[in-house]
Order: structure tokens, then sequence, then C-alpha cells
């Protein structure tokens, strides 16, 4: 009976996650760093039960199918020719990341326009191939899971009728901001590259309106137009991708307040981070030798992300000169030549686990460029930073760093081999900079709910109710003089000046009255 009781529960347990299941669409592109944050959520929702189906190049599926095997696949483009945006990915950061002109709101705005062009050939296959929407249409699925940043997901969704799950970092171009209706004010709230916290001086505040002003209007002017355009082109004049945000039904941003500063949210804006760093696998049996020889000293983990391997000759010798000064192990991922000053204690790599180490107990510090997922990774395992920023927001994950008091910033561009050294030896000896990344650690892991966990629980949440719509924001289906109260306050104006108007005018004609009447009595008194 027990054994025949346990086969009924089992079984049961299958029906029931069977019928429960749902057709998930995955619409991102799936060549950048950001893929990997969708392509985690998407294992889990996988795992769960769920189909889950990415819309793929068809000249990527295989690969993709050998990592992900756990995901089904809707293909586009020619097999046999890898699309544009690959060879771009592999080529252009890496130029742009160690030039003295990607720095800066300007390095960031050029970045931008370089990834929206590439970007938008790729969009442009994906929305020009009739068979694959109308397979797609024909496939009737639940959800549209995409990373909202420049692809073509959201216009998908709207496409298709379907709900709307976005997950993202930030958009520095202000669309979410938008599509949200969000309250953004830009007194306490650090725009995207700025380089500001939320503890501005008057002048910062001046810079801080301009850069998110000069974000917005390229944004809308440029971006925004560039994607009404190509729908226009392939799926008609009644889709824009303003609208086709403003469908959102849930944001999953990856991000929370031991990152970014406080800042107003909307119910339907969801914190995920951390999402990324909870699945750790142990070291392969080298990797694991290699960190254990490191004896007290410990291991350093250097990487300058997946878009960048390796570097030029003279900022890699250089850093290769300051490590090789260090008492730890250090594990480098670094695919060029080896430099001349590459020393025993130092391994380089193509590639590195890079969660696994950072949450392995010997790990002292992390140098990264600091992007987003190694940022978040090492908040999560309590690590100390040396960072170097290159493109994207990794000038601002980096001030926020310094301001928890978890990291050093160096300038990459001008930075020599002794600060280098310097910097890495003091994070690990100075006990400080440990105790806040502990203190953060900590913060990140007490929650009720891992932010796995709800991040999943948010997209069935939407596909159980259909979506969810009165979750949004009425902000955004008003107009500019509604939103700002504009008409508002012309009546309050019209009104405060007409009663005005009136008592000056009763005044001047009680003078006028009074002033006639002393004239009048001084006449029949003479």
């Amino acid at each position: 009976m027990p054994t025949g009781l346990h086969l009924f529960l089992a079984v049961a347990t299958i029906l029931s996650q069977h019928v429960q299941a749902a057709d998930i669409l995955v619409a991102t592109v799936t060549y950048t760093s950001t893929w990997m944050d969708v392509a985690k959520i998407a294992e889990v929702l996988a795992s769960r039960g769920h189909v889950v189906t990415v819309v793929a190049p068809a000249s990527q599926k295989s690969d993709l199918m050998w990592k992900w095997p756990t995901l089904q696949y809707e293909t586009f483009g020619d097999p046999e020719k890898p699309p544009p945006f690959k060879e771009f990915v592999k080529t252009v950061p890496e130029q742009m990341a160690f030039s003295s002109n990607s720095t800066g709101t300007l390095g960031l705005l050029k970045l931008l326009n370089i990834f929206r062009s590439a970007l938008l050939d790729l969009n442009e296959e994906i929305l020009s191939d009739k068979q694959l929407l109308t397979k797609l249409n024909n496939s009737h699925y639940d959800v549209v899971l995409t990373y909202a940043g420049l692809s073509c997901g959201p216009l998908v969704a709207q496409y298709l009728d379907l709900p709307l799950v976005c997950t993202m970092r930030s958009m520095p171009t202000g669309q979410d901001v938008r599509a949200t209706g969000v309250p953004n004010p830009l007194a306490y709230v650090p725009t995207a590259s700025s380089g500001l916290s939320d503890r501005m001086t008057f002048l910062q505040r001046v810079k801080n309106v301009l850069v998110y002003f000069a974000f917005s209007t390229i944004g809308q002017l440029i971006v925004d137009k560039s994607y009404d355009d190509l729908a226009k082109r392939t799926i008609g004049d009644d889709f824009t991708i303003s609208a086709a945000l403003a469908r959102t039904d849930v944001w999953l941003y990856q991000s929370d307040l031991m990152f970014d500063f406080p800042k107003p949210m909307m119910p339907n804006m969801v914190s995920i981070a951390g999402h990324v760093a909870e699945d750790v696998k142990p070291l392969s049996e080298e990797m694991e030798k290699f960190v254990q020889s490191s004896g007290d000293d410990g291991v350093v983990l250097v990487t300058f992300g997946s878009m960048v391997a390796a570097m030029p000759a003279v900022i890699a010798d250089m850093l290769a000169a300051a490590f090789a000064r260090l008492p730890q192990k250090v594990v480098w991922r670094y695919a060029g030549t080896p430099p001349p000053s590459l020393g025993s204690n130092t391994k380089t790599m193509e590639w590195v686990p890079q969660n696994d180490l950072l949450a392995h107990p010997k790990t002292k510090a992390f140098v990264s460029h600091c992007g987003y997922n190694g940022v978040a990774e090492a908040m999560y395992h309590g690590v100390p930073l040396v960072g170097m920023p290159l493109v994207t927001d990794a000038h601002d994950n980096i001030a926020r760093m310094v301001a928890r008091g978890m990291a050093v910033s160096l300038d990459i561009h001008s930075v020599t081999s002794e600060e280098v050294y310097q910097a890495i030896t003091s994070v690990i000896s100075d006990p400080r900079y440990k105790e806040k990344a502990d203190q953060v650690s900590t913060h990140l892991r007490d929650q009720p709910q891992s932010p796995m966990e709800r991040a999943v629980w948010w997209i069935e949440h939407v596909i159980k109710h259909g979506g969810l719509p009165h979750l949004r924001s009425r902000a955004i289906e008003l107009p500019f003089h509604q939103y700002y109260l504009l008409d508002v306050i012309a009546l309050l104006v019209a009104v405060i000046s007409a009663i005005l108007l009136s008592c000056w005018k009763c005044c001047s004609f009680a003078y006028g009255m009074c002033k006639r009447g002393n004239t009048n009595t001084k006449k029949k008194t003479n």
C-alpha cells in the first residue's frame, strides 16, 4: 500500500505539473552577456515543466542546444551564415573598451549608437521572416520573455498580442521610465553614465539634468524612431516600440537597494538582483587543485567581461607585472598571447567559471571591468573589488561599489603597474573592504524569497492570469500636459489671476471713488 500510494502521488504530481505547464517564448539577442541573465531564468522555467522556446539565428542553434539542451528553438536566417552582429560582438566592444574615447557619457552614447545599428539589422531579420512570425502566431504561446534593451522582443509580443515580461538592468535612454510612467526625480535619482550618487551638489544636479535630457532626447529621436521605422517596414504601421514597452506586465530589474540608490517604483517593477549568482557549481579538479595550492594567501580573480577576451599588449603586460608581485595565485581570463611579464603565480584561461570562483572561500579579491553580472556576483558572494571600468554602465557600477565601501576604482587608461599592485593589496589586507562586502552579501541573502524564485513566481503569475494590466500605471496613457498637470496649473493661474485682477480693479475703483469724494468736498469748502 505505501508503495502504491507513493506511485499514485508521484503520477498525480507529474500530471498536475503537466496541466499547469505553459508555453513561453523567449525573444532576445543571444550573443551578449544579457542573454545569460535571460537563459538562467529560462532554464529554471523549463525545469518546472514549462516549454520554453527561444527565437535564435539558425547558425547558432547547435551551439545553443549544446549549452542549453532543456530549451527549444525557433530559428531564422541562413544556417550557413552567422549574422553580422556576431562578428560585431567579437571586435567592436574590445576596440571601444581600450580607447580613450570610450569613457564617460560621450563614449557610452557612441557605443550605444554602434550597438543600435548592428542590432537593427538583426531585429529586422527576425521581423521580416513572415514564415517565422506565422509559426509563432499559430503556436499559441502564453507569455513573451525578453531583455528589453535594444531588442525586438516587445514588438514581437505586441504583434502576437501576448503578455510581456521584460528583464533588464537599466535603459540609459530612458524608455523604461517613459513606458512605466514612474516618477524620476532628478534631484536625487542619478542618470545612467553620470557617475553621480543620490547626494548631489548644485552643479552635479545641473549635470544630472543635462545628461538625462540628452539621453532621453536621443532615445526618442534616434532609438525609438529607428525601431518604429523597423516595425513599419515589417509588421505594420500600428506597432511602435514605446507602445510595445508600455504593454509590459512585469519588469524584472536586475538591481536592488544594496546596489542602486532608493527611487520611486511601480507595482509591476520587481527586483531580482543576484539571480545569476545563486547557482554555484564545484570547480573542475584541475582548477580546484590550483586554487588550493594558494594556501592561506588565497586567489585573485581577474576578468574583463565576456566581450573583451584580450587587450592591448602594453596594458596586458602592465597588469601581468602587477599580478606577478602578488603572493596570491591569480586566475586571469585572457585569450591573447601571454604577456612577457606574466608570473608563475598567474594562470591565464580563455574562459573561467566566474561565479563559481567568486563563491570559493579562497577568493580574496576580484579585478573586473565592472559589468553588472560580475558586480552582482561579487556582491552576492562578498568579494572586494578592484574596478577598472571600460564601457557602458561600468563607471556607474564601480561608483556604487566604492560608495558601499567594498571597492577601489582605477582608470585603466592611465594606471600604473604599481598602482594596480597597491590597490589589490589594499582591498585584501585592509579588513574594512571585506567587512563591507560581507555586509552587502548578508543583506542580499537575507530575503524571504530568493531572486530566482521571485522571478519565476512573477512570470508564472502573469501566465496564470493572462497578463497583469491592473499593475500598469495610468500615467503612461496621459498626455504630457495632463501628466505634469499643466492644464490644472493653467486653470489655477487663470483663476488666481482673475481674482487678483478683480481685487485690483475693486481697489482701484474704491480709491477713485474716495479721491473723487475728497475733491468734491474741497470744492464745496472753497
